[in-house]
């Protein structure tokens, strides 16, 4: 337990700071040095496992670690799968809208700078996530809570990204979003025996989706729509997912 509480101060702390240096100092208002800042803070659950990690287990312990994340049970197959999973996710709410709602059909375009940000998500989060947080919760609940409870954990992190003005989407409907893709999440590393390398693509394909099919209310008219259609499609892949993994009695130890 001293684990989770030392690593969820973090996690939420870290991004905390780098808000306020990033709003209370001009040096990071812009530029360079903005970029870094923000990109430390959304990589804050990856950083906080790390840090977590290296202080109770030392580095063999973090060598452990990282090699049961990333590079044990390694499966192309999973992966393609978190691959384009999104795409349906995402891409079929926005079809779905403009077919029987009649919802416009624009799609974003990528800057270089949003470029960096959308693949930075392939290390960010996921092993804060996935790869420590997830493990170290499932001795307290069971398979059926323990994505709940990440996922409203997940949702809750965000608030910083709130609070700098980055983050649009209604909150209520925003942790939906959460809760449901975290079965999902939940699923891919399962299939995998713990390794993330499905949940960071899964993730970097999510926000390259989102960032493309413009499902949120400001590119939509005001419109939560969209976003609904996306939770919908969320919870629906949440189920299916899950229900693969319990008819072949994944362990989820």
């Amino acid at each position: 337990m001293k684990k989770i509480l030392v690593f969820l101060l973090l996690a939420f702390v870290l991004p905390l700071l780098c808000v306020i240096l990033m709003t209370g100092t001009t040096l990071f208002h812009s530029g360079v040095f903005n970029l870094v800042v923000f990109g430390v803070e959304a990589a804050a659950p990856s950083l906080a496992a790390i840090l977590t990690v290296l202080y109770f287990e030392k580095g063999c312990g973090l060598k452990q670690f990282l090699k049961k994340s990333y590079i044990d049970n390694l499966n192309l197959k999973i992966i393609l799968i978190a691959l384009f999973l999104p795409i349906l996710m995402v891409g079929a709410p926005k079809l779905l809208n403009h077919l029987i709602f009649g919802g416009a059909l624009n799609l974003g375009i990528l800057s270089p700078k949003k470029i960096l940000i959308v693949f930075w998500a392939l290390v960010a989060e996921e092993l804060g996530w996935r790869g420590f947080l997830q493990n170290k919760l499932q001795p307290y609940f069971n398979k059926l809570t323990l994505p709940l409870i990440l996922g409203v954990i997940w949702a809750a992190w965000h608030y910083h990204f709130y609070l700098y003005g980055t983050n649009s989407a209604p909150l209520v409907l925003f942790t939906l979003g959460c809760v449901t893709e975290s079965y999902v999440y939940f699923a891919l590393t399962k299939c995998v025996n713990g390794n993330i390398v499905p949940a960071s693509v899964f993730h970097f394909s999510g926000n390259l989706c989102f960032n493309l099919f413009l499902i949120n209310p400001e590119y939509n008219k005001g419109s939560t729509l969209p976003y609904q259609l996306y939770i919908l499609c969320s919870l629906i892949t949440a189920v299916i997912a899950f229900s693969v993994i319990h008819k072949r009695r994944v362990k989820i130890h």
